[in-house]
């Protein structure tokens, strides 16, 4: 079976899930599809909220073999998550007091990016990926990786073969998971009893704050806020205590946890009044943000058709882009391609199989006037990149918030250009 609908609450258990925002049949965001290939797969891709435990969440569940035995992200490919990592591995160092020669496990380590920080500070390491293409990259890159989905089984089986980690992590994964109990579970299993469990997220205040519900597709089940977050983890012992800020995802939570009840830090305290004050544990809050949406998606075309005529181009053929582009209507009709650095997306088409996704060479051989930053969360990055190889012409931001037009050129220039 392709996909499943839930009837109750993924973390809580309990019935009567209210109906957010349904973003329509769309496409696996990360099933790019070869040339000429007509096969596209589509999906409902409905959201709900829980009024027990306050979980934003998706009601459709892919089959998880389907979405995740082979995968086209790379953490690696982003500067800024390159950047990021040694920022993050300094601060797990730091809070969980690791020595030369502890062991760390990651859950869902991706290309081992984040790992290969701990290993050059003398850390010991063991990385979780159940993708084989993603798996064999961090493998041959000296980052000793596993290939196997997180679970119980999988937790006692490499604690036996590897040792206790005094740090269990998944960044960026939990709310990829259909067996979300499952996971949790395993990272109590695996930690030490004085150990530092951790996980990050996107969050769920932001996104209701900021609108990214580009960020809603089918791998991504869960929508935490720290609220949601604790309640889920206390249901298998485990107890949060502090919180650092993330720049992934546009706006991310760490969440540090033990198998002891710690004092609370001042972190955890100003981001549980944060969330209070936004009133994202609120179903209203929600209900707004569906609203929002498609009024998003009523400018967004508003801000296209200004360049009616003009060669248009996107940057960033992500996941996130695929639910955006998809709700919005947007494909061949407005993009001529989209250019990826991800040498596993190029030559490819978009999940819905109209768009090229090109190189950085062939995207601006097309000459675009245009460039549609759909990666807009490494928006800076992409940007700099453009205008630093000779890029002059006009971006389009969708978010946050609100799509607008950022020129490369200077005012006499645009004038110019204006009355002819």
């Amino acid at each position: 079976m392709l996909f499943e609908k839930i009837s109750s609450c993924r973390a809580c258990g309990q019935a009567g899930l209210v109906d957010i925002l349904d973003l329509g049949k769309q496409p696996l965001a990360n099933a790019l599809v070869a040339p000429g290939n007509s096969t596209i797969n589509k999906v409902p891709l409905s959201t709900a909220f829980c009024p027990n435990c306050s979980l934003f969440q998706l009601k459709e569940t892919v089959n998880k073999e389907v979405l995740f035995n082979h995968y086209v992200w790379v953490t690696g490919t982003s500067v800024a998550a390159r950047e990021y990592a040694r920022v993050f591995a300094d601060r797990v160092i730091q809070r969980a007091g690791l020595k030369k020669g502890d062991l760390v496990f990651e859950v869902a380590s991706n290309d081992g990016t984040v790992l290969k920080q701990f290993l050059a500070r003398g850390i010991a390491v063991l990385g979780i990926e159940p993708a084989k293409n993603i798996a064999k990259m961090a493998t041959d890159a000296g980052v000793r990786t596993d290939c196997a989905f997180w679970n119980v089984e999988s937790a006692k089986r490499l604690i036996q073969q590897i040792g206790i980690p005094k740090v269990v992590m998944a960044r960026n994964v939990v709310p990829h998971v259909s067996d979300l109990h499952g996971v949790i579970e395993g990272m109590a299993q695996a930690l030490d009893a004085n150990g530092t469990g951790i996980i990050e997220f996107h969050s769920g205040r932001i996104i209701a704050e900021e609108l990214h519900y580009d960020s809603i597709y089918h791998e991504h089940l869960c929508y935490f806020t720290a609220h949601s977050m604790e309640y889920l983890l206390k249901q298998h012992g485990l107890y949060p205590y502090a919180f650092d800020q993330s720049p992934i995802s546009g706006g991310s939570l760490v969440v540090y946890f033990s198998k002891q009840q710690r004092p609370w830090e001042r972190s955890y305290l100003d981001i549980i009044q944060e969330e209070k004050r936004a009133g994202v544990d609120e179903c209203s809050t929600w209900e707004r943000f569906s609203e929002q949406a498609k009024e998003h998606r009523t400018k967004t075309l508003e801000v296209l058709n200004q360049f009616k005529g003009k060669v248009i181009v996107g940057f960033g053929s992500s996941a996130r882009s695929a639910t955006y582009i998809n709700f919005c209507g947007i494909g061949s009709n407005y993009l001529k391609a989209i250019i990826d650095n991800n040498p596993l997306k190029q030559g490819l088409m978009t999940p819905a199989g109209d768009v090229p996704i090109v190189s950085f060479e062939q995207g601006m051989a097309l000459k675009p006037e245009v460039i549609f930053v759909l990666a807009w969360n490494l928006g800076s990055e992409i940007m700099d990149e453009c205008i630093k190889r000779g890029f002059r012409g006009s971006f389009i931001v969708p978010f946050p918030r609100e799509p607008h037009i950022i020129s490369t050129l200077p005012v006499e220039e645009k004038v110019v250009e204006e009355a002819e």
